[in-house]
């Protein structure tokens, strides 16, 4: 059975049947399976999910991630990101044309007041593939300790900056961004690189590799927003490949290995679930 007859019928597909971008259908589509196979599963394997609870995402683009939780019966879902036509034109009219009542907003986590309304408001955050964009992890993880509930979690996935693509080099649509690990050559020769892809991309990269983002500086970061790691998984093949490129592609968790040296530091995938005490 291939991937599209394993799936046929599911949210994600009745989306792909809309007028959209083929770009937003398989956004949507690795969003919506990501959640469905991946975060929730998780979240369940320690008794975190379960019908009713609150769930924000923060950077949460298309909002398929968020469209899982809420088929599944959240009791309030807020998906926040600092693309606010994307959020307007695309998300919100896609979610709503579903059935499905998810609140979108424009919202900086590091630069912008956390609301009133929001404080102590969720069970879980969600922060997917979005903590190594941001300029400072700590401001992030403290922000949103004030977003959770006592006992809420935040669960958080990124590329750490040494793994093969962690300077996000592919973005670049040159063939030397297509190398793993380009990013890690003298800054001399990175830069010329960047500034040889596409132009709307090099100010990210630029940021990418001045923030430089480890899963230790992610472990340090959350000590200080005194939330407590209940989980660590590294992944040397990530769970999303498989949905993104539509392939049977396996993941594979190398977390058993995390006391190596080096492991850490080249997984392609670093993922946490941290806890506000109770």
């Amino acid at each position: 059975m291939n991937t599209q007859q394993q799936h046929q019928g599911d949210l994600s597909d009745r989306v792909g049947q809309m007028d959209l971008l083929p770009r937003t259908i398989r956004n949507v589509r690795m969003q919506y399976r990501l959640a469905v196979h991946t975060l929730l599963p998780w979240l369940q394997q320690f008794s975190l999910w379960k019908p009713g609870v609150a769930v924000c995402e923060i950077g949460c683009a298309e909002g398929g991630v968020l469209a899982a939780f809420v088929e599944r019966g959240t009791s309030y879902a807020l998906g926040t990101d600092i693309q606010g036509a994307l959020l307007t034109d695309i998300s919100d009219p896609v979610w709503t044309s579903q059935g499905l009542d998810i609140d979108f907003t424009h919202h900086d986590v590091i630069y912008e007041d956390v609301p009133a309304a929001w404080q102590e408001r969720f069970d879980i955050v969600l922060l997917r593939d979005v903590i190594e964009h941001l300029d400072d992890a700590h401001i992030a993880l403290r922000n949103i300790q004030r977003l959770l509930k006592p006992g809420g979690v935040v669960v958080v996935t990124f590329p750490p900056y040494t793994s093969p693509f962690g300077g996000h080099q592919q973005l670049l649509g040159t063939k030397l961004g297509a190398i793993p690990f380009v990013h890690l050559l003298p800054w001399s020769i990175f830069s010329s690189i960047i500034k040889q892809g596409e132009e709307v991309n090099q100010e990210e990269l630029v940021r990418l590799h001045r923030i430089r983002l480890s899963a230790s500086d992610v472990r340090r970061a959350a000590t200080a927003a005194n939330l407590r790691i209940v989980d660590e998984r590294l992944f040397a093949l990530r769970p999303v490949f498989r949905w993104k490129y539509q392939l049977p592609i396996p993941s594979l968790e190398v977390s058993a290995l995390r006391a190596v040296p080096g492991v850490r530091a080249l997984a392609m995938e670093a993922a946490f679930i941290l806890q506000r005490p109770a």
